[in-house]
């Protein structure tokens, strides 16, 4: 596809210009940590790269990437040096229509923009998502143009003051897309491209392989992480697991005790061990729900103390298997359905982790919501925001987390031995 953009007039494209490169980096922002003197020549060789083929394939694989099938929302795809790796996904809602102001679209498109620069994304596509009343073939009146032009002018200009340059714009509804400066009609003509069903079959193949299963909305996301009710048999029956549980309560939330939550060294380490291992036993037989209720319930005594937090977050996330964490997000996501409030901000941050290691951004974002529903003063809820926030990259958590060594976590007393997440930047696939 040929296309090209002026971002303030978006009708009358015309060549790239020149612009100018940022020059700080995520480093230099709080809550990112140490720095290093350049990007890593690759710290996660295994880690699954996603490359995209064409403006063409980005309507199948965004609602993988986010999560969910986004509405009302315009999408930023942030691209390695290539122009073909995706490096950051991004969502921002459209704002309404009387205040589709560029300041205001400045405002809402700074975080964005500062998390582009933190993976050192210079080259994103743009996806909108228009609302139905904005539909452009509705009622296959052909007659309408491309909605929203000014406002997706007003984010190209955003992003290009920043140094950042839209390479393409879709407009996406359904299975159907346009772009908004490609100019040639046999390309993109007026009734839009449907997509290439091999394309959404391939695309589909490779995410469904890591565990990804987009949700038809965000509201559907936001529904599967809600607490179930008093009198859901599910809720009671984890909750009586879980006070039969000895020192069913201790260090809850992290807030007392040494942070062992009970245990001596040894049984600490062998207890998370033993954790961790059933929960990849029940991924062998996801269909015994007698044992997920098991596995939530004990999720509240591991993910209550800081120091077995700690050792499961390194267990789960350092070595970055897809496979375990697929299934401890599925284990973590009931115990936030069934958490007290003493428990819900310990394990909802576990979650968020292991979703954001996992490439969904969007579910962690959630998970952090509930997170701060139990406890908004809780400091690892606090610092994975941070780096939500300002786009670290989620093999940076997995690189940091491998540098921490067991004993450094048996020997960090009361406090944690998570500190700050390292923004190394180099090619790779992540959502947030």
């Amino acid at each position: 596809m040929t296309s090209a953009r002026s971002a303030r007039q978006p009708s009358q494209p015309g060549p790239r210009q020149p612009s100018p490169r940022p020059r700080d980096s995520a480093a230099d922002r709080p809550g990112l940590g140490r720095s290093r003197p350049g990007p890593p020549t690759d710290p996660a060789p295994d880690r699954p790269r996603l490359v995209v083929r064409g403006p063409e394939m980005m309507p199948a694989i965004v609602p993988h990437l986010v999560g969910f099938m986004p509405e009302r929302s315009v999408v930023a795809v942030g691209l390695g040096p290539d122009s073909r790796t995706v490096r950051v996904t991004m969502r921002v809602d459209i704002p309404e229509v009387d205040d589709r102001t560029f300041d205001l679209v400045h405002d809402m498109w700074a975080p964005c923009v500062g998390a582009l620069r933190s993976v050192a994304s210079h080259d994103v596509i743009l996806l909108v998502y228009p609302d139905p009343a904005e539909d452009p073939w509705r009622d296959d009146d052909l007659a309408r143009d491309l909605p929203m032009r000014d406002l997706v002018a007003d984010i190209a200009a955003v992003l290009d003051d920043a140094g950042v340059y839209a390479v393409d714009a879709l407009c996406v509804v359904a299975d159907r897309w346009r772009s908004y400066w490609c100019t040639d009609l046999r390309c993109c003509p007026i009734e839009g491209r449907g997509v290439d069903p091999d394309q959404a079959l391939l695309a589909a193949a490779m995410f469904v392989e890591q565990g990804s299963a987009p949700l038809d909305s965000r509201d559907d996301l936001v529904a599967s992480l809600e607490p179930r009710a008093d009198d859901d048999p599910v809720r009671r029956r984890v909750d009586a697991l879980r006070s039969s549980a000895p020192d069913a309560d201790a260090d809850a939330g992290g807030g007392a005790g040494d942070g062992s939550g009970g245990w001596a060294g040894d049984d600490l380490v062998a207890a998370v061990d033993d954790f961790v291992s059933a929960i990849g036993r029940w991924g062998d037989d996801p269909g015994d729900a007698d044992e997920l209720e098991r596995l939530a319930a004990r999720s509240f005594e591991v993910c209550g103390a800081i120091r077995p937090r700690d050792l499961l977050l390194r267990a789960l996330t350092a070595d970055g298997d897809r496979s375990l964490l697929v299934h401890a997000r599925a284990v973590l996501g009931e115990a936030v359905r069934c958490a007290p409030a003493q428990h819900l901000a310990p394990v909802a941050t576990v979650l968020a982790v292991c979703a954001w290691v996992s490439g969904a951004g969007a579910t962690a974002r959630v998970a952090l919501d509930r997170a701060f529903e139990g406890d908004p003063l809780y400091s690892l809820a606090a610092l994975v925001s941070a780096a939500l926030d300002a786009g670290t990259p989620p093999w940076s958590w997995a690189a940091m987390m491998a540098d921490i060594t067991v004993e450094e976590i048996l020997a960090s007393g009361g406090g944690s031995a998570v500190r700050d997440v390292d923004s190394g930047v180099d090619d790779g696939a992540t959502a947030m």
